[in-house]
C-alpha cells in the first residue's frame, strides 16, 4: 500500500472514531436528560425529554442522534427510546 493510501485510510479511521465519539456523547447527554425526567409520570416524561432535546440541541445534533439510533433504538434507555419518535429532525432534513 502506498504512503498516500495509508494516510487516507488513517484519516478515514480517525473520522469514524470522531463520529463514534460524537454519537456516544449525544447518547450520554440524552441519557442524562432522560435520567432527570424518569421521576416524572411516563405521560409527562416522554414528551419532556423530546421537548428538551428539540429546544436545546442544534438541528445537526438531532439529525445525527435520530440517524444513529432510529435504526437501533434498543441501544437507548427505555424512556429515551419512547421519546425518540418525538424528536424533530432539523428543518430541511
Amino acid at each position: 500500500m502506498t504512503e498516500a493510501a495509508l494516510t487516507t485510510a488513517d484519516a478515514g479511521s480517525a473520522g469514524d472514531d470522531r463520529k463514534a465519539e460524537h454519537l456516544a456523547k449525544l447518547a450520554r447527554m440524552a441519557g442524562q436528560i432522560a435520567d432527570f425526567f424518569k421521576a416524572y409520570p411516563d405521560a409527562e416524561a416522554v414528551p419532556a425529554v423530546a421537548d428538551h432535546i428539540n429546544q436545546f440541541w442544534t438541528g445537526g445534533m438531532r439529525d445525527a442522534f435520530i440517524d444513529a439510533y432510529s435504526a437501533r433504538p434498543e441501544d437507548l434507555p427505555p424512556l429515551l427510546r419512547r421519546a425518540l419518535p418525538l424528536i424533530r429532525p432539523a428543518r430541511g432534513s
